[in-house]
């Protein structure tokens, strides 16, 4: 295995060992003293909610649902050593390249998944912050605050300007290393344009991100017995992997620990993680063989 990809793998392990020790908490006691009720309910919540999620993948790809379940499992595990479209959005797209549907087009469909991912996520923070407001919750408002901008613009210039280049657009294709890509560039913008047309499935995909959030939160309620509090713990997390540091290592630990004790900290930034490392089952359904075809298809001089 890649060197980077082992260095990647063991900072969250690295970073866990290290908040213990600042905080002065026995792993191992931390681990043997969890509700073992909540770690059984923690595990099928996530399970739920990639069920759900991986639902709204289907209809959005048109693709079968078992294909997006496992692209979606997959994606997540592979986020705990490459952050990012880099990694989760691309591993989804290889996914669905298996199934004859061309990079291009599939990577497209992995990002705009990853809009309501994103979006959703940080609207429901922003809903539920002031629940317990602390001066760190202000850095993970603007985190939220900044990603709704951003992926609302880039979606809303893509809407308006499918089909068609501006001048700088022009300017930069007519380059020869990029004129390969104008035509993937252009069926980008179209592919966004046609799902952002259809509004109930927008609104169904909304829906049913906010759902599986909801569902993954449920949980919380057997430490905290505040459905509100519960909600606002996940989202926290949530908004914590929307740094692009592998696996939110470090960044995860701080935004739970604004709103939460350093064992519960602790607690559940190991099941995260171990829920997360399931998904490494479906790792042979990355082929490299196959995504370096269709990258040379797409980059094919003219």
């Amino acid at each position: 295995m890649d060197k980077k990809l082992v260095l990647s793998a063991t900072i969250p392990i690295v970073v866990i060992l290290v908040y213990s020790m600042i905080f002065h908490i026995n792993i191992i006691s931390a681990i043997i003293e969890i509700n073992r009720v909540f770690v059984l309910l923690f595990f099928l919540s996530y399970l739920g909610q990639i069920l759900i999620v991986s639902y709204r993948d289907s209809l959005i790809t048109n693709l079968d649902y078992y294909t997006t379940f496992k692209a979606r499992l997959l994606g997540n595990a592979v986020s705990l050593i490459i952050p990012g479209a880099a990694g989760p959005d691309l591993s989804r797209a290889v996914s669905y390249v298996h199934k004859n549907v061309k990079l291009d087009k599939a990577f497209t469909l992995a990002i705009y998944e990853s809009f309501y991912d994103v979006n959703v996520g940080a609207v429901l923070f922003l809903l539920l912050f002031w629940i317990k407001l602390t001066p760190l919750e202000s850095i993970l408002i603007l985190v939220s605050l900044a990603n709704i901008l951003g992926w609302s613009s880039g979606l809303g210039y893509a809407y308006f300007t499918s089909g068609k280049l501006n001048k700088i657009e022009q300017k930069l294709f007519n380059f020869k290393i990029f004129k390969p890509l104008t035509e993937s560039y252009l069926n980008l913008k179209d592919v966004l344009r046609e799902q952002l047309k259809n509004k109930k499935t927008v609104a169904y995909s909304v829906f049913l991100t906010a759902l599986g959030y909801f569902i993954q939160s449920l949980p919380f309620y057997i430490l905290f017995k505040n459905f509100l509090f519960d909600y606002l713990v996940n989202q926290t997390y949530l908004i914590a992997t929307l740094v692009p540091i592998p696996s939110a290592a470090g960044i995860a630990e701080l935004a739970l620990s604004a709103i939460l004790p350093p064992v519960y900290v602790i607690q559940i930034r190991i099941l995260e993680l171990v829920s997360y490392s399931f998904g490494f089952v479906y790792i042979k359904e990355i082929k490299l063989e196959v995504l370096k075809k269709e990258v040379k298809e797409i980059w094919k001089t003219s």
